[in-house]
């Protein structure tokens, strides 16, 4: 976090409670050599913005002015709500692209019911990620495995890419699954036109020339890393000034489509006036839409702003995170925008650029609004196959098959899960995808889970640790047979933990003791307990007795619920070791 010291570098008057409650720290404590980092970033940022406010919204099958909308509200709010210095808020493309999958079934894009369900899935998502933060569940990413995170980035990313082929080439592709644009590709060809076909893969190819290899052409020239990489950010939008110029000039046939007369700038949505006039079934169709359009957007927000804050020896509260964007996304439903959250290339630019505060992008929102003011009549004529060349670039740098090598090369069954993840989304779309996307965490868990890893243990010569006997030289005693068991204990995995065991004992037959190293095992559930109850009634009829070893404290609670400890001959041993010391003394030599 920012210093606490005045702009001054003293300690400056302290504020009266009452007002202090309703300012944010960094700006109590705000000081003047942050200002020109601040101003440099929000200037930078807002003319990112523009450009991609437009696109997005052009995603969502939203009018353009939308995106912008959602480009100031959120800006604002999320300078006095937001816990991360440098997070830039605003509408991103796997949001933008799961709005118009959740809105499409429902109203045609562009339709005044339309709008009205884009602003109350925004004010629902904004709703929920509010109730999460007041109830402290920011913790709620963890259900999903980062394979899982990067399978369904990855197959939104590509599908969007997919789907703004058609607005690049000029043509109708369009289709939110693999499956649809394969259906509708022969049409799409069939209607392509050259000329605006030539337009768009050379706008493309140039603004894709004005980023990667022109930041990586101006490090070798000897630029710094981060001006090369902020030059590589915006060097697209003047290519794309220059090329819709010169549209205006050479296109008078108006064969290829721009985005025409925009309204006037007007911060207000009639749509939330109109909620009222929505019937209940409308709403209960956007709840797991909104729930799921605010967990990616959380998730996406998140993980940016905590690698932001890792870098610069700050943190981030999950919690006022989840609070802030909820806040953010009711202004953006208030103005008249659309779903947002914090998004990683804006991030990255903003912070890179010089950004120390969250009065970056409070700036940005007021440098929008001048030139909503100021250019939009220069707004009608950015052509659409541009703001497609700006998503395609924009997402095509979160396909990453690295991403799937490394989780392969890790663990198969994450390279599975990456799989799975991407191709659900291609198949499903990203609203169905994100959903599979936690189903398939969840069954990774149990998956695992279901296999634990138990090791046969002995004694290290000369002293109280046990290792495993198959990783290192240990000494064991026939009569005893002493099991770690590395899992959590409950329903679905104490079955097969039991049979293992079992399998352990046949191999040594002369065991009349068996002992349970439970040191791993954070929890143990009522079927689990149960299990084992069952179990130490038919090792006594075998003339095997059970015993229990570094039970952990949550998990002796539980089992002091039930009759199971008065079953044992034993109460659980503190150690390994003085579990040994009873059970054999006479076999080892204990002295160190």
């Amino acid at each position: 976090m920012p210093s606490r010291s005045s702009p001054t570098g003293t300690p400056g008057r302290r504020l009266p409670r009452r007002i202090q409650a309703w300012i944010p720290n960094w700006m109590q404590h705000y000081r003047r050599d942050w200002l020109a980092g601040d101003l440099s970033a929000s200037i930078i940022v807002a003319l990112l913005l523009i450009p991609q406010g437009l696109a997005y919204a052009q995603l969502a099958g939203l009018p353009p002015m939308a995106g912008l909308y959602a480009s100031i509200g959120p800006l604002l709010v999320y300078g006095f709500f937001g816990s991360s210095m440098t997070q830039s808020v605003g509408p991103m493309a796997i949001t933008s692209a799961m709005t118009a999958a959740a809105l499409a079934p429902l109203a045609a894009p562009g339709s005044t019911q339309y709008l009205l369900l884009a602003a109350t899935l925004t004010l629902l998502s904004g709703l929920m990620l509010m109730l999460f933060g007041t109830f402290k569940l920011g913790g709620i990413t963890r259900i999903l495995s980062l394979p899982v995170i990067q399978g369904f980035s990855a197959g939104t990313a590509l599908l969007i890419a997919l789907g703004q082929t058609g607005a690049l080439l000029g043509t109708a592709w369009r289709g939110d699954t693999v499956l649809v644009l394969a259906i509708n590709f022969p049409a799409a060809v069939h209607k392509l036109h050259l000329s605006t076909m030539l337009f768009g893969l050379s706008g493309l190819a140039l603004m894709w020339l004005a980023a990667n290899p022109a930041s990586h052409l101006l490090g070798k020239l000897g630029v710094a890393d981060k001006a090369a990489q902020m030059a590589g950010k915006i060097l697209p939008l003047p290519v794309m000034i220059a090329l819709a110029a010169l549209l205006a000039t050479l296109d008078n046939t108006h064969q290829i489509k721009t985005l025409g007369q925009l309204p006037a700038a007007h911060l207000g949505s009639s749509a939330i006036t109109g909620l009222n006039s929505l019937d209940l079934a409308s709403v209960q169709s956007l709840l797991l839409p909104a729930l799921l359009i605010g967990l990616a957007g959380f998730l996406q927000s998140i993980t940016v702003a905590q690698s932001i804050a890792a870098s610069r020896h700050q943190t981030v509260d999950a919690n006022r995170e989840l609070l802030a964007l909820g806040n953010c996304n009711l202004a953006s439903a208030i103005v008249g925008g659309m779903p947002v959250s914090g998004g990683f290339s804006r991030t990255v630019v903003n912070t890179n650029a010089g950004a120390q505060t969250p009065l970056a992008g409070m700036l940005s929102a007021i440098w929008i609004i001048l030139a909503l003011w100021a250019l939009l009549p220069l707004l009608a004529f950015l052509p659409q196959a541009l703001l497609a060349a700006t998503i395609i670039l924009a997402t095509a740098r979160m396909i990453s098959l690295s991403q799937l090598r490394q989780a392969w090369q890790f663990d198969y069954r994450d390279g599975i899960a990456w799989l799975m993840t991407f191709g659900g989304v291609l198949l499903t779309g990203p609203m169905v995808g994100i959903a599979l996307g936690v189903g398939i965490a969840i069954a990774l868990y149990l998956w695992r889970s279901q296999q634990p890893h138990i090791a046969v243990v002995g004694r290290v010569a000369q002293s109280e640790h046990y290792r495993n006997v198959l990783r290192h030289q240990v000494e064991t005693t026939p009569e005893v047979l002493a099991v770690r068991i590395d899992e959590n204990l409950y329903f679905a995995n104490i079955a097969n933990v039991i049979t293992q065991i079992n399998t352990q004992l046949s191999q040594h037959p002369a065991s009349r003791q068996l002992l349970l190293i439970l040191s791993a095992v954070n929890s143990i559930d009522y079927s689990a307990v149960n299990a084992l109850k069952d179990w130490q009634r038919e090792l006594a009829d075998q003339g095997i007795t059970l015993h229990l070893a570094e039970v952990k404290g949550p998990v002796l609670d539980t089992l002091r619920h039930g009759d199971f400890l008065d079953q044992l001959t034993h109460p659980p041993f503190i150690s390994t070791h003085a579990a040994m010391q009873t059970l054999s003394p006479q076999e080892l030599d204990y002295s160190i």
